[in-house]
């Protein structure tokens, strides 16, 4: 799967430095470059770049798997050569000059391709297309990414290695917006680390339901979780064509930032807009980031003017995300596209990712947490402590203010987190105790962390966290399903269910050492 990255350069290697008169423009014009080519480019000005290294490499590994697949679909390949560029912070003089160099100043690389598409008329023209790319994440405290993975490619004689999310761009022929889309996000889940577009059309073909494919179509809802589902991974999708309905139930923001705040990321799909846009025309996009935005007006404007008297029951922490991090296929990598710029009507299709062994929606997640939290409340006692009556009185019915983050961890990862947080006033749990709840725990677990409106976003600390099991699917027949409690931790307790009957649930407080607030689970 990565045989392209690595693939050593045909020709000598031909250093360009990017500082002026060197001109994007100009040299985007020699190829044709659309506004995915431009957008990585800029993305290379914004982070400094003071040289390009600009190489031809054979078509090895999914490139040539691309081109035989092209072949099969009738159409010619290109006699153009395939391109690679990478973009370093360091000035660099001559070709063996790249061997001293380090990963540390590579910005990002891109694999440009050429092929050869039909135009709105049938006639058949060379179009470049960028095959992939890769680039680092902003250094902005804010622009959160969760899981971004690592991609080594060759530069020379070198083999570096840069940390982003993977881009790719359709070309109309083998593989079109859903293809792109889909593989940027399996290729920070797969196992394998990637999926080739043969692959990809093997297993939509298959689920094709009249027999006739063609992949520069698209992929439909039903090939789409085909997909997923060959490669066991766990999902939660609404298609709003089919039920528009729940638009207003299921909002697409929701599964988007669920599958993002987790690290596993999500699709979105809709219709074009406009007065030339046709009845069938339709784009998706894929999304694997968030801003977050600590001074937004938004939860407290909710429910003070555009909800008043209305049952809200939390603030989730959705409410401060201004953005979600996406790519385009048409305009390239790394946007921010506002939390709810795409208007409802428009969205056709949602798909929010799971980790393994995940069974149900971070969505799910947090309304059960709210549930369980209410139940809870008879149970924070401790009048001396003031945090845990804070986290009381701000749950209550009549406030209603408590703010929700869920986000799905290996039980590993939460131990280690139990470990390492201290409270407000320096305390840190007990070791024996956590050594004794280790081997209790399922092995994957829904979060469900508990804070206030000001502690959220000024401190991002918590007051506690309802833990429930992600391995068990919950019972629809129940409206809280007590199987999935595992434990609730707020100042000075945890919570446990004492009873084997979680229909009828008895709860004992265990003490805690965590009196007061405390960090909030951090994003790898």
């Amino acid at each position: 799967m990565v045989a392209h990255r690595l693939a050593p350069s045909l020709t000598q290697p031909h250093i360009q430095s990017f500082d002026a008169p060197f001109s994007v423009f100009s040299f985007a014009e020699q190829f044709s470059g659309g506004a995915a080519f431009h957008r990585c480019f800029s993305l290379a000005r914004s982070f400094l770049t003071r040289t390009l290294v600009v190489e031809e490499i054979p078509a090895v590994g999914m490139l040539k798997e691309e081109n035989e697949e092209i072949l099969t679909l009738g159409y010619q390949l290109s006699q153009q050569p395939i391109y690679r560029f990478s973009f370093w912070s360091e000035r660099i003089e001559a070709v063996d000059e790249i061997k001293h160099l380090h990963s540390r100043h590579l910005i990002g690389y891109m694999i440009l391709k050429c092929d050869q598409p039909c135009d709105v008329n049938g006639v058949v023209r060379e179009r470049w297309h960028v095959f992939e790319a890769v680039f680092q994440k902003y250094q902005h405290d804010h622009n959160c990414v969760p899981r971004q993975s690592s991609y080594h490619v060759r530069v020379g004689e070198g083999i570096f290695e840069v940390r982003g999310v993977l881009y790719c761009q359709q070309n109309a022929l083998n593989k079109a917006c859903a293809h792109v889309a889909m593989r940027s996000l399996i290729s920070r889940i797969a196992p394998e680390g990637d999926v080739s577009y043969a692959w990809l059309n093997t297993i939509a073909r298959k689920a094709t339901e009249d027999g006739v494919y063609f992949p520069k179509n698209g992929l439909t809802p039903r090939q789409i979780r085909a997909i997923f589902d060959a490669l066991n991974v766990q999902y939660r999708d609404m298609d709003y064509s089919y039920d528009p309905d729940l638009r207003n139930t299921h909002p697409y923001q929701k599964y988007l930032y669920a599958g993002i705040e987790s690290g596993f990321g999500g699709l979105l799909g809709f219709k074009m807009d406009g007065p030339e846009a046709a009845h069938n025309d339709r784009h998706i996009i894929p999304f694997y980031g968030h801003t977050f935005n600590k001074d937004t007006w938004v939860p407290d404007a909710q429910i003070s003017y555009f909800n008043i008297g209305g049952k809200v029951g939390y603030i989730p922490s959705e409410s401060w995300t201004s953005s979600f991090i996406g790519h385009d296929d048409n305009f390239g990598a790394n946007f921010c596209v506002p939390r709810l710029y795409a208007k409802p009507e428009n969205v056709e299709y949602v798909v929010e990712l799971f980790g393994t062994g995940v069974q149900y929606s971070g969505v799910t997640a947090e309304v059960l947490g709210l549930q369980f939290l209410y139940s809870l409340c008879p149970y924070m006692t401790d009048e001396t402590n003031k945090w845990a009556m804070r986290l009381r009185a701000y749950s209550h019915p009549s406030c209603q203010r408590v703010v929700l983050r869920a986000i799905s961890v290996p039980s590993e990862r939460y131990i280690e987190h139990l470990k390492t947080i201290q409270d407000w006033d320096g305390n840190c749990e007990e070791r024996e105790l956590i050594e004794l709840m280790t081997p209790l725990l399922p092995k994957i677990l829904w979060i469900v962390e508990v804070s206030l409106p000001h502690l959220f976003p000024a401190n991002e600390h918590k007051l506690g966290e309802i833990v429930l099991d992600a391995t068990q699917v919950p019972a629809e027949e129940k409206d809280v399903d007590f199987n999935l409690f595992v434990f609730a931790r707020v100042p000075k307790q945890y919570i446990v269910n004492t009873k084997n009957n979680a229909d009828q649930p008895a709860f004992a407080s265990v003490p805690s050492s965590l009196s007061s607030h405390v960090e909030l689970i951090k994003h790898l």
